[in-house]
């Protein structure tokens, strides 16, 4: 006598069903970055991140989901801390990486996620500019940052990334910190390449589904042709040829 076993009966018998899924060598590398980093809504370092060589990071936890947020994302915060748009990545939804902004709907990824992201940059970089003030002796308000690079006027430059470590960012974000002007944006508004559609043109987008692991087997859900239908037989020898099956 056969005995069929639904999903239903097999989490009573056993209690819980755990399913888990990693990607070993990139998740070791969130690891490492997910215990030096903060996930907060109110921290600058939960949402952006400057390296020694200038490069941005930017955490944002709205996603692309093809309106092109990512790039008008990437244009907010290079307005505000006055940088290339090539010098700044975007990691989306990451949940051991970006903070909880919410869902993704309407137009909340700028409304909200976009806005939070221009109040971090701008208290980003207030303090990148008070830092840069006191290293070359110089008063802030002298100083102006442009192309990612800080200087007073007189010919003293210091890149952005060369006055900012870890503790620069680790800070609240101020929601008074004065912001850019709209007469001054450069960016924000204005018409740029989206960064998205490249990879789209040439195929190079990867979506969830596009992910091989080694030794990943693919799984199907069979469904009944009508509703109501129940399972009779099946031929497990059909997949006996596939390793690991």
């Amino acid at each position: 006598m056969k005995t069929i076993i639904n999903r239903r009966a097999m989490l009573q018998a056993s209690g819980r069903l755990v399913v888990t899924f990693t990607l070993p060598c990139l998740w070791a590398g969130a690891q490492a970055t997910a215990q030096t980093k903060s996930v907060s809504i109110d921290r600058v370092d939960a949402l952006l991140a400057v390296s020694p060589d200038g490069k941005v990071t930017v955490y944002s936890g709205k996603v692309d989901l093809g309106t092109g947020v990512r790039t008008a994302l990437t244009q907010i915060v290079a307005e505000e801390l006055d940088v290339p748009i090539g010098q700044i990545a975007v990691i989306e939804g990451d949940t051991a990486l970006t903070p909880d902004q919410g869902v993704t709907s309407g137009s909340l990824s700028i409304q909200d996620g976009g806005m939070q992201l221009r109040t971090a940059a701008a208290t980003a970089r207030r303090a990148i500019l008070q830092r840069a003030a006191a290293r070359l002796q110089r008063d802030v308000s002298a100083l102006s940052i442009r192309d990612g690079v800080i200087t007073d006027g007189s010919g003293q430059q210091a890149p952005i990334g060369s006055v900012v470590d870890g503790a620069t960012l680790a800070l609240e974000i101020d929601k008074e910190a004065p912001t850019k002007p709209p007469k001054d944006y450069t960016l924000v508004g204005k018409p740029v390449q989206r960064l998205d559609i490249p990879d789209k043109v040439v195929g190079r987008f990867t979506f969830v589904q596009d992910f091989k692991l080694p030794g990943m087997l693919h799984g199907r859900v069979v469904r009944p042709p009508s509703f109501g239908g129940t399972l009779i037989s099946y031929d497990e020898s059909s997949i006996a040829h596939i390793p690991g099956s």
